[in-house]
Order: structure tokens, then sequence, then C-alpha cells
């Protein structure tokens, strides 16, 4: 476990160096810490097993640091599946924006599908975002709801992008993204729990022909 002891002096003065690390350094080390101890526990034994102590002893530092950044376990929570989350997006959005040229058939939405399944590939952050979240308060339902509307927002752009003529009406634009993402999602989900049976390719496969067939029914411009 990390050292607590520290003179009165130095807890007066957070922003001087210490072992080569300043006040913000030392503190966002830490938080690291905790975030990945949070995803290694919170995707293994689960977050509702998983104590402040075990969180501890998985970072390697005492609870005091531990409530110098979270508030409880279900903070952790939320800051660990905003980050997973965060890093799919984004990986997401790169592969689209790097086919943006490309046919559509294999072309954005094959990449960005290849892009969110090869991040679900890691069962931790899958059991995390798609498993462990669900159920747990208000806040987390909130926050899970709240991601879920993004990435639909997302599926929308992509084909709004395709169709500049889009003729959905906005509430049923809205639907159809939620139906979409929740489509995508519930594969996801099964594939983690089947222990990913089925290849990669055969989720981006039937999950893209999903996506393409939706596309080809909607009303065109004259």
């Amino acid at each position: 476990m990390e050292n607590t002891r520290q003179t009165g002096v130095q807890n007066k003065q957070p922003g001087r160096i210490y072992g080569g690390e300043s006040a913000e350094e030392r503190l966002a080390r830490q938080r690291r810490q905790f975030l990945d101890a949070g995803l290694e526990l919170f995707g293994t034994v689960g977050y509702r097993a998983t104590t402040v102590r075990m969180l501890c002893k998985q970072a390697g530092l005492t609870d005091r640091y531990f409530y110098k950044t979270f508030t409880d376990t279900e903070d952790l929570l939320a800051a660990v599946y905003t980050e997973s989350l965060d890093k799919i997006q984004t990986d997401v959005i790169t592969a689209i924006n790097a086919s943006a040229n490309e046919q559509l058939a294999n072309g954005a939405i094959d990449a960005g599908l290849e892009a969110f399944f090869t991040a679900f590939e890691n069962a931790r952050v899958a059991r995390v975002c798609w498993l462990e979240v669900l159920g747990v308060s208000p806040r987390i339902d909130e926050l899970y709801t709240k991601r879920i509307e993004q990435f639909a927002d997302l599926l929308l752009d992509l084909g709004k992008s395709m169709l500049p003529d889009w003729r959905l009406p906005e509430e049923e634009t809205r639907i159809t993204g939620l139906a979409l993402i929740g489509a995508i999602s519930q594969s996801a989900l099964h594939w983690l729990l089947e222990d990913y049976r089925s290849s990669r390719a055969t989720l981006i496969s039937a999950n893209g022909r999903l996506i393409r067939g939706l596309i080809n029914t909607l009303p065109q411009g004259v």
C-alpha cells in the first residue's frame, strides 16, 4: 500500500513535489489506479460483490485515497462506465471518419461496427457497460439512458450523412435510432454471454445487413 504518512508542513503545501510528482499528478495517478481496479473487479466479480476494501487492495492504495477521489463504489462505477464508453465512441467515430470516402457496403458502416465489436471483445468492458450498470440506482439508470441515446444519435448522423435528403419525421427518426442501437446492443450482449462463440466478422455482417436494410427502406427524395 502507498505510504500515507506526511508532515503537517507537507499537508499545508499541496502544490509541492514529492517523489517526482506534483499533488495534481499524484491525485491523477491514484484516480487512474482506482479506475483500473474498478474495471478489473466490476468486470470480473461484479459491481455488487465489490467492496471499497477490495478496490483498495487491487489498486495498492488505502481507503483514504479512495475517498479523496470518489464518494462511494457507485461513483467509481459511473466513472469507469463513462470512460469505457467514451473510448468506444471515440474509436467508432474515428473508424467512421477514416472510411467516409469508401463505398457504403464496405465503408463507414462496417468500419464503425468493426471498432465497436473489437472494443466489446474486452469482456471486462463489455460486462461493465452492458450488465453491471443495469438496475443500480436512478442516477446510473439516467446515465445509461443518456449514453444509449448518444449512440443512437451517432448512428443517425451516419445515416443522414449518407442520405442528405432525410425524410423521416423527427420522432420516428429518434425511435428508429433507439431501435437500431437496441438491436446492436442485444446482439453484442448475447455474444458476451455465449463467451464470444460467433466470430466478430459474423456480428459485423449481421448488424451491417440490419443497418443497410433499414437505409434501403427509407423514403427517398424525388
